[in-house]
């Protein structure tokens, strides 16, 4: 579409693609506390998500918020890109380099524990002037905002009209809070991490951190890009030249 809008100035492919781009980061599809994006959404508003976090919806999302960012030149597609990365290094990268397949949905039996709140939760974790600040910008409830596995629970997400992007201010103390649920999070079980090693999957990551190392002149991206290629080079290459499928 990005593309489309550029070969025929047609500005509803632009609008399509920016409505979507956005709908998706606000919604509960993306990982509001870690970043990443879900497998995908189970409604019309990308609320409720299937919660496994797969690397190449990673890697494919990366190219469209770069293009278009390219395009618009508004860093809220920026910021996209950068999250989604800082969560692929953190959390699915190989100590010698080559991306990691997934993060189920499941931990301690249940689709989702990993990710919903109770409103008490999150209440207990903050002062109360952070939850007040916090509570309308993740569309926090106090009886849920959506019903996953029978019960009813929050899944945060960013009310679009209480969130301002372009206030610094906001931001910063948004950051803040989000910080102090991230680390409360990490006391969580996990889910379990599909750690193979994928040879096409990883093609697609690594044209993603290059793409976005050489748009964004970031070296770390690039350095990143370059190990996950030597570790297919090294572990999943033959003798004579051609790849296999795994490692």
């Amino acid at each position: 579409l990005v593309r489309y809008h550029l070969k025929n100035n047609d500005s509803k492919a632009l609008d399509m693609v920016e409505y979507s781009l956005k709908k998706m980061r606000y919604g509960g599809i993306y990982d509001q506390v870690g970043y990443g994006f879900h497998r995908y959404s189970v409604d019309e508003k990308w609320l409720v998500p299937h919660f496994e976090k797969m690397l190449y919806d990673q890697a494919l999302l990366i190219h469209s918020y770069l293009d278009t960012y390219l395009i618009t030149k508004d860093e809220f597609y920026l910021d996209v890109v950068n999250e989604v990365i800082e969560y692929v290094i953190r959390d699915m990268t190989h100590v010698n380099g080559g991306f990691y397949s997934a993060e189920d949905a499941d931990s301690e039996g249940e689709e989702g524990t990993f990710y919903i709140w109770e409103s008490k939760e999150l209440e207990s974790i903050m002062t109360k002037d952070e939850f007040d600040f916090i509570k309308p910008l993740l569309s926090i409830d106090e009886y849920g905002n959506c019903v996953v596995e029978g019960h009813k629970t929050n899944i945060l997400n960013i009310n679009s009209n209480k969130h301002k992007w372009n206030d610094s201010s906001q931001n910063k103390q948004y950051e803040a809070i989000r910080q102090k649920i991230f680390e409360y999070r990490e006391s969580r079980v996990h889910p379990q991490k599909d750690d193979k090693i994928l040879t096409d999957w990883n093609g697609l990551m690594i044209a993603s951190l290059a793409n976005g190392g050489i748009v964004l002149n970031n070296e770390q991206y690039i350095k990143e890009a370059i190990n996950a290629a030597d570790f297919v080079h090294e572990h999943l290459q033959r003798n004579d030249g051609r790849l296999v499928k795994r490692y």
